[in-house]
């Protein structure tokens, strides 16, 4: 068994023609652990943790979204120990997302 742990999320750009997003962070069955209003160029700061096995899903989504929720992307995260990166683009936006895997 692993333990992943969710550090911080990186805003490079926003989404939203105001300058920010609502973005939320979807683990598989575990639902929303984060979310918040958030503006370009900033360091937000998760701290989430869980238990796993194999593989876990890691999706990030926008609120406010024109028509409802958007989604910004989901990937993947195996069990292999380091600190590592994911990288969600969509719609404009481009997030980092910084986590570790014990």
């Amino acid at each position: 068994m692993a333990r992943l742990y969710l550090e911080k999320l990186k805003c490079v750009t926003t989404e939203g023609w105001s300058g920010f997003d609502e973005p939320r962070l979807i683990v598989q069955d575990r639902g929303t652990v984060w979310n918040g209003t958030v503006l370009g160029d900033r360091m937000f700061t998760v701290k989430y943790d869980c238990d796993f096995t194999g593989t876990i899903a890691v999706s990030l989504g926008e609120l406010g979204a024109s028509g409802g929720d958007g989604e910004l992307g989901e990937q993947r995260i195996t069990d292999t120990p380091g600190e590592r990166s994911l990288r969600f683009r969509a719609d404009g936006a481009e997030y980092r997302l910084l986590y570790a895997v014990e």
